[in-house]
């Protein structure tokens, strides 16, 4: 494992891709090679992005499907998420994949503007590190509910 292209792992994607790999593997109870076929990479290249010889995944879908798995961590019917994630076609731009979301988001804009931030505040002790993606809208949206809550005075 080249320790420094780990590093940029973390940088891109917060933590190394075999963690984040070997705990949907862990979770779902399925086999690397299952993994890969759900987010439609093949399991050479799940293997090298694994073990650092490769440092990004090429594919914005493939990234928003491990992000899917991730996010349904613990569902009741774990086939069904993953027969759901390997049929999903999601696109996502290579800005929204390198921070995540932006803060132009209709999502966003829309939480901001009808749940109180205190809610949304809640809603983020709730969720804790367990949803990433959602945790991040829900902190934009809540960001800029107390920046528009101070601009009106």
């Amino acid at each position: 494992m080249s320790s420094e292209n780990i590093q940029q792992q973390i940088q891109l994607y917060g933590q190394p891709l075999s963690e984040r790999f070997g705990h949907v593997v862990a979770a779902y109870n399925i086999t690397q090679r299952r993994l890969a076929e759900v987010l439609g990479l093949s399991a050479p290249m799940l293997s090298q992005l694994s073990s650092g010889r490769r440092i990004k995944i090429g594919n914005p879908a493939v990234y928003e499907r491990l992000v899917m798995l991730e996010d349904s961590v613990g569902a009741q019917d774990t086939e069904a998420v993953l027969r759901r994630v390997e049929a999903a076609q999601p696109v996502l731009s290579t800005t929204q994949i390198r921070t995540g979301i932006s803060t132009e988001t209709d999502a966003v804009t829309a939480l901001a503007t009808v749940v109180p931030s205190g809610e949304l505040e809640r809603a983020l002790i709730m969720l804790g590190e367990h949803t990433p993606v959602l945790s991040k809208v829900l902190s934009m949206a809540e960001d800029m509910s107390r920046r528009n809550r101070d601009a009106q005075g």
